[in-house]
């Protein structure tokens, strides 16, 4: 079997029987937190590992804590797929165990020798060639927290590590013929025998690279169970001390990734040129909790953020707390609100401490079993934490309240993008949906929530009835990172740095209804007008619901090459709800501005059009390189004088040319995967009834599409076909149209097909 190939970039986290639930959701979170977005990390089993060619793309296989026994019995009996790991290994591929995963990569288990729990014998995948031999410390109990403690690690030139979580952990016993291919990179500090020191090892094997570690360095150690096994100790350390280890640890992954040959992205990379006077700006830049929510609206319109939940539905939910603090107990989150003067006297001080410590994991015992699970761990429940939403008090903002969005930048390049457009800024407008136009409502962009971290803005408003019901409309919800980012189906991400994400809530009249897929269709036309207005630098719609990069420099290319690549910047997600006769719409985005490479990004794009300029001499002006705030700004701006067409319109039918003029498809050909025999097909348009992709067959003498239309039933549901009523009876060609929630466009494959 092959090793990783030249693009490898997948992260896989065995998440099968034996592994522990706790540990892989730390190890999936800490992963991310380091390699997103150079690499994606996921789950996988034993099926997959078996059956599937994941080698080639895959640059890191991980096992993380759990049993070692299931993992033989899985791994190695069952599937066989050790064999393919060894290889994957001594190709040039890397692996990590941590804990179990530890073992279980060893020649061979020494555990519990005498014991009760006692576990013995080799082991065939033996990346690390001597025994690995535990638990190192006693009291060890599967299922349960009487074993844990908190252990410190010296490491080489001096330096040490204190206060790393530890629960049955093994130490290696270096064999004499081990030599230089094994480096040892931690010890640990008061090993109870002489021979127990060796805690963390790297391993060359062929071309490859191996990690094991005896201790869960994945866990953070200001929640549980790390948390709890410090407080055990018996002189409990002082949080200032806890601060400055879990700095050390964060760091430490990173070398100890970085050991492995994987390129981390910049720890330097700067959303809003903010961040030079921060000291903790490692915190920032690497969030493990979700932050304090922030009620923004244009200095103009003040009342706006004040009176966010002034809705009737959201008041008569809202429960008083201590002091001014009020609770709202939604559907999917708890939420506590209160003016920003509750974080005390010292705000930028206090977000800090959030940053780590707040909110609080409870201790879920159940979910420390190690026990084995009937279903696949999940990842760590970040929409169980009480939020904190924030409304203005007394106190003035400061930037140094969001480091990673200057709101006073923003409302400044908001104000210019408008008055360079004619248009009036910081003023309420006609409300098109309210009677006879004579209500009033903000204009979109003016009432901001902003969180530096938050598990899902879309999450936050679409399953949240009470807000979603209550919020104004139109509210846009930003953040800088979010923790369980949401894209179609079942799609799940931690955005990395330079990520602008963005959920703007809006209205529609029932009478739309049939109009609600031309939404994300008006998503990414505002997308490209605001970040690329003359389309120098290559911004393009890739139906349905993402926008592309299309030009040198991208996707392989190179500049000069002639041959234009592609690459993904921007994807669109649109959620509705049907509410007292109206629908409620969420239209999700997330748009790479300012990721670090290899991530294709708007700011990658200014580059590269910079780089042709100066070869080809141009001396026409470039337009200015992107920031957070002013690409926010011309999106809300764009967006918003295209909403309010569309409603005046009834409809896109005005924004048909605009939208093939910036689209990546016309008269593209591709294989139609849904039928059998699979059909050639040349794309033409969308339609302007239904949004559907309309396509012709490139024969026509035989379709193979049966006709699932009927004009007066059809409301864009399913694909479609029909005699088109401008050819030639003879030839009589028949269109195709595909619906865009039942199929799924592979852009480089040229491939349609159903999506599941």
């Amino acid at each position: 079997m092959p090793g990783p190939g030249p693009s490898a970039h997948q992260v896989l986290v065995y998440s099968g029987p034996g592994v522990s639930p706790l540990s892989l959701s730390h190890t999936i979170l800490t992963l991310s937190l380091n390699l997103v977005p150079h690499y994606t990390v996921q789950r996988v089993s034993a099926t997959l590992l078996a059956e599937e060619p994941w080698e080639p793309s895959c640059a890191l296989l991980v096992i993380p804590g759990g049993r070692d026994l299931p993992f033989v019995e899985e791994l190695s009996i069952k599937t066989k797929v050790t064999k393919r790991i060894a290889e994957y290994v001594s190709e040039g591929g890397r692996y990590l165990g941590v804990c179990a995963g530890a073992y279980f990569a060893a020649s061979e288990v020494q555990f519990d020798i005498g014991g009760p729990k006692q576990v013995t014998g080799k082991r065939d995948l033996a990346l690390f060639p001597g025994p690995c031999a535990g638990p190192t410390y006693p009291g060890f109990d599967y299922g349960s927290e009487n074993g844990s403690r908190a252990v410190g690690l010296t490491l080489a030139g001096d330096k040490s590590l204190e206060l790393l979580y530890y629960n049955g952990g093994g130490h290696f016993i270096l064999p004499p013929s081990a030599g230089s291919d094994v480096k040892v990179l931690a010890q640990y500090q008061e090993p109870p025998t002489p021979e127990a020191t060796v805690a963390v090892v790297q391993i060359a094997k062929g071309k490859g690279k191996v990690l094991l570690s005896g201790v869960h360095f994945e866990y953070p150690l200001e929640d549980p169970p790390a948390r709890d096994a410090i407080a055990k100790l018996e002189n409990p350390p002082a949080q200032e001390v806890i601060e400055e280890e879990e700095k050390k640890r964060t760091q430490w992954v990173a070398e100890l990734l970085r050991g492995l040959g994987l390129t981390l992205p910049s720890d330097q990379v700067d959303p809003s040129g903010n961040l030079g006077n921060i000291e903790e700006d490692h915190i920032i830049l690497h969030p493990t909790h979700p932050s304090p929510i922030f009620s923004f609206s244009h200095p103009k319109l003040p009342q706006l953020s004040a009176s966010i939940l002034s809705a009737p539905n959201i008041q008569a939910k809202l429960v008083k707390g201590p002091g001014d603090w009020e609770t709202l107990r939604d559907g999917n989150d708890v939420i506590e609100t209160g003016p920003v003067e509750l974080l005390g006297s010292d705000i930028p001080a206090e977000l800090m401490k959030r940053r780590r410590t707040k909110p609080e994991f409870p201790p879920v015992i159940e979910e420390l079993s190690i026990s084995d699970q009937a279903v696949p761990p999940q990842p760590p429940n970040f929409h169980a934490l009480t939020k904190t939403l924030l409304v203005p008090g007394s106190t003035q903002y400061s930037p140094s309240w969001t480091p990673l969005f200057n709101m006073e930048t923003y409302w400044e390049e908001l104000d210019a993008v408008r008055k360079r457009q004619g248009r009036r800024t910081g003023v309420m407008r006609a409300d098109e949906l309210s009677p006879g136009k004579r209500g009033e409502r903000a204009a979109l962009g003016d009432l901001v929530l902003y969180a530096e971290t938050i598990t899902s803005t879309q999450t936050m408003i679409d399953r949240n009835p009470i807000l979603l019901n209550g919020l104004p409309a139109p509210t846009v919800f930003t953040a800088t990172y979010q923790l369980a980012g949401r894209g179609r189906g079942s799609n799940i991400w931690l955005s990395p740095t330079g990520c602008l994400q963005y959920s703007i809530l809006l209205t529609l009249p029932q009478s739309m209804a049939s109009k609600l897929v031309f939404i994300q269709y008006l998503a990414a036309l505002a997308i490209c007008e605001a970040v690329d207005e003359d389309g120098r630098l290559g911004v393009r719609i890739k139906w349905p619901n993402d926008v592309y990069a299309n030009i040198e420099g991208v996707g392989g290319t190179e500049v000069g090459s002639g041959k234009k690549g592609l690459a993904k910047l921007a994807g669109i997600l649109v959620n509705t709800n049907f509410v007292n006769g109206q629908w409620r719409v969420i239209v999700g985005c997330g748009i790479n501005v300012l990721n670090a490479l290899p991530t294709s990004s708007i700011s990658q794009l200014h580059g590269l059009l910079t780089e042709r300029a100066a070869r080809e001499g141009s001396t026409r002006a470039l337009p200015p390189p992107p920031t957070m705030e002013g690409t926010f700004a011309r999106i809300m701006h764009a967006f918003e004088t295209k909403w309010e067409q569309f409603l005046e319109d009834k409809g896109f039918e005005s924004f048909m040319s605009e939208y093939h003029g910036r689209w990546l498809h016309s008269g593209q050909e591709v294989t139609l995967t849904t039928v059998e025999p699979h059909q050639r097909l040349r794309i033409m348009s969308i339609t302007p009834d239904h949004g559907l992709l309309r396509c012709i067959p490139i024969s026509t003498a035989s379709s193979t599409v049966s006709s699932m239309y009927d004009r007066d039933m059809d409301q864009g549901g399913d694909d479609r076909t029909s005699t088109s009523s401008w050819a030639r009876p003879s030839a009589q060609p028949q269109y195709v149209d595909l619906q865009p929630d039942g199929n799924s466009f592979d852009l480089m494959a040229g491939m349609i097909k159903r999506k599941v």
